[in-house]
């Protein structure tokens, strides 16, 4: 492994994005079934966040024993799992060909990659996002159960309320890349990585692809930023943190990142945009009606109540 002096990688066919905090216990793990992939990446950069364990080391003996591909190391920024993908797409360099994201505690399946590519190679120059299902498990990879399925159409109307996959499943083409790093700035703070991803790529004009099919073994245990999004225990948090504000909270960091990347979005998403951030903070009829002009929506019946409830409560 060595330390990039530089503030961009070198060019390759497909890039591993991998950010790193304190996962000595499932980091090797991870890191193998990367190294077995079926297409294999020509390049990992491993952002790591200021680990205390031993995380660094681990990389480092992953890469002295690894021959398919490149691993560098960046030293990341420090501010929550979140800016650290982020700041470290900005680094990857805009020639390469795929970028997947990785976190620490995963197994990916063998074709996990191949797969992906082999979605993406239908859309050529458009920007398009792939992700995928996963089998959510305990931390020793027991009690397999499917992730949700996402099964409404995919695109910004659907993005600015709800995520599609699970960052940890996606992959962007070049394109895609480009649009992130054109509308990306250090001075921006989302809650969650992939769920702007999701907005700024579908917003740009830009296609999003969900799998079904299984990608990656996907561990629950104490150390998880955020858990499943399956179960009657999930919602209830879900709704927990919509009363008390979080949700409106991040939305508010959500909007206020677009509308600072409203350039690279369609003429059309930065109308959606423009109404939406006018409306949310309207009379109640204004709010509610965001749902039919410009037509936001979740999935489901429980998704659609929920969004209906938060622009009813202002806490969207």
């Amino acid at each position: 492994m060595q330390d990039q002096a530089k503030n961009q990688a070198p060019a390759s066919d497909c890039t591993v994005v991998l950010c790193t905090y304190n996962g000595a216990k499932f980091l090797p793990a991870q890191l193998d079934s990367i190294a077995v992939q079926s297409m294999a990446p020509d390049l990992i950069i491993a952002s790591d966040d200021g680990s205390t364990d031993a995380t660094v080391s681990l990389t480092q003996a992953f890469s002295d024993q690894w021959n398919r591909g490149q691993v560098i190391q960046f030293e990341g920024p420090r501010q929550g799992y979140s800016t650290n993908f982020l700041a470290t797409l900005t680094k990857v360099h805009p020639e390469t060909g795929l970028v997947a994201l990785s976190d620490q505690d995963d197994i990916w399946h063998p074709e996990k990659l191949a797969r992906a590519a082999s979605v993406l190679k239908a859309y050529g120059k458009t920007p398009a996002l792939y992700g995928a299902a996963t089998w959510v498990c305990n931390a020793e990879l027991e009690g397999k159960r499917m992730s949700r399925v996402t099964h409404v159409p995919l695109g910004f109307r659907h993005a600015l309320g709800q995520n599609f996959a699970g960052g940890n499943t996606m992959v962007m083409n070049n394109a895609a890349l480009r649009t992130v790093q054109r509308a990306y700035s250090s001075t921006m703070r989302v809650p969650v990585h992939d769920w702007w991803l999701y907005q700024v790529i579908s917003g740009a004009g830009g296609e999003v692809i969900f799998d079904q099919q299984p990608c990656l073994d996907y561990r629950q245990h104490t150390g998880n930023e955020i858990g499943s999004a399956t179960g009657i225990t999930p919602i209830l948090k879900r709704m927990r943190r919509m009363v008390r504000g979080d949700y409106r909270h991040w939305n508010s960091a959500n909007l206020s990142a677009l509308q600072s990347c409203a350039s690279v979005l369609t003429r059309e998403n930065r109308a959606v945009l423009e109404q939406v951030v006018k409306y949310r903070d309207a009379g109640l009829v204004k709010r509610l009606s965001l749902t039919r002009d410009p037509g936001l929506y979740r999935q489901g019946l429980l998704g659609q109540l929920g969004l209906l409830a938060a622009l009813a409560l202002n806490r969207f």
